[in-house]
């Protein structure tokens, strides 16, 4: 007996997305370990589940490193990806690392109540800001794929407010150097 062809949308049911998303992040962690270890490359995983907990893997590397790494690329090793505002992928890297040394500070029990309870809301409004700039990273991406025909217009316009505000951006910075 085969398995079953999945339709590929969301599930609906908040216990099965829950379930779905737990045996899938260990797949694909699993997975980016295989990649690792057997191309001996540097690779950051960095997902939320459904319910916003944060799961996330490196290679050998921790995943500050490999996104530094990244930002600190010369454009033209990027890959024709559009040179995003550094500052701005820094301060997420730097929030990203600030939710991660608040993770270990609330899992060892060494912060009070009201602090933790404050830390918590930072900690939200930190992931909320991260998946933000997740999917601004995603409208960058070099594959056509990426958008599919389902893509809303509204997500559509604003990929392309991005793509004219960095454009204008580069223009700005090139009639500068020119001048």
């Amino acid at each position: 007996m085969g398995r079953v062809k999945l339709q590929i949308r969301r599930i609906e049911n908040n216990t099965n997305r829950q379930v779905t998303f737990s045996k899938r992040r260990n797949g694909l962690i699993k997975k980016a370990y295989e990649l690792s270890v057997l191309c001996d490359i540097d690779i950051a995983l960095i997902m939320f589940s459904p319910s916003g907990r944060l799961s996330h893997f490196s290679g050998r590397r921790r995943i500050e490193d490999v996104i530094g790494r990244y930002v600190n690329l010369p454009e033209h090793d990027r890959a024709g990806r559009v040179n995003m505002n550094k500052e701005y992928l820094m301060r997420t890297l730097n929030k990203l690392q600030c939710e991660s040394d608040m993770a270990i500070q609330l899992s060892n029990g060494g912060v009070a109540n009201t602090k933790a309870e404050k830390l918590q809301q930072e900690i939200s409004m930190c992931q909320q800001q991260l998946q933000i700039c997740v999917e601004r990273l995603r409208y960058f991406d070099a594959a056509p794929m990426s958008i599919s025909p389902c893509t809303p217009s509204t997500d559509l316009e604003s990929c392309e407010k991005l793509f004219m505000d960095s454009l204008a951006l580069v223009c700005d910075k090139k009639s500068k150097h020119e001048s």
